[in-house]
C-alpha cells in the first residue's frame, strides 16, 4: 500500500512572510511616570476601598451611594492606569486626585489621606518626568544601534564574525 507523503509547496518567500507574521511584536516602552503612576494607583485603590467601608460603616453616606460611589471611583482609577499611555491620562490623574481631596468635606480624614496621595502624585509627575527626559537620549541611541544592527536586542554587541 503506497504511503502518502505530505508536500510543502510553499516557496521560501512564503516561509519568510510566515516567520515575520509570527514574530512577536516588541513591547511598548513605558515611561517612568507611567510606571510610578500605576504603582501609586494600586496603593490608592486599597485606600479607596478602606475609605468606602468607612463611609458605609459610619453612615456618612447611604449604603448604595457609599458602596456604589466607592466602586465607581475604583473603576475610574483602574481606567486611569490604561489612560496613562496618553498625555491626557496624566491630566485626568490630576483631576481625580484633586477630586479625592475634596471628599474631605464628607469626612475630614480624607483631607489627610487624599492629600498624601496628591503630594505623592505631584512628586511622581515631577521626578518621573525628569527621569524620562534623562533616559530619552539613552533609549534613542539604543534604538539607533539596534536598527543599524550594531547590537542585539539585549544590548550586547553583535558578533560580526558569524
Amino acid at each position: 500500500m503506497p504511503v502518502a507523503v505530505a508536500r510543502d509547496d510553499r516557496t521560501s518567500d512564503d516561509d519568510r512572510a510566515d516567520d515575520a507574521a509570527r514574530a512577536p511584536r516588541p513591547r511598548r516602552r513605558r515611561s517612568m511616570r507611567e510606571n510610578l503612576g500605576s504603582i501609586l494607583i494600586a496603593f490608592e485603590l486599597f485606600a479607596i476601598f478602606c475609605s468606602t467601608l468607612t463611609f458605609f460603616g459610619l453612615r456618612i453616606l447611604p449604603a448604595p451611594l457609599a458602596l456604589g460611589g466607592g466602586a465607581a471611583v475604583c473603576v475610574v482609577l483602574i481606567a486611569l492606569v490604561f489612560a496613562f499611555r496618553y498625555e491626557w491620562g496624566f491630566v485626568a490623574g490630576w483631576v481625580a486626585h484633586i477630586a479625592l481631596v475634596l471628599t474631605g468635606f464628607l469626612h475630614p480624614g480624607m483631607f489627610v489621606v487624599a492629600g498624601i496621595f496628591l503630594a505623592t502624585w505631584a512628586f511622581i509627575m515631577i521626578k518621573g518626568g525628569e527621569i524620562d527626559r534623562a533616559r530619552a537620549p539613552i533609549i534613542a541611541e539604543y534604538e539607533r544601534a539596534l536598527a543599524a544592527g550594531e547590537i542585539n536586542p539585549d544590548g550586547t554587541p553583535r558578533d560580526r564574525t558569524a
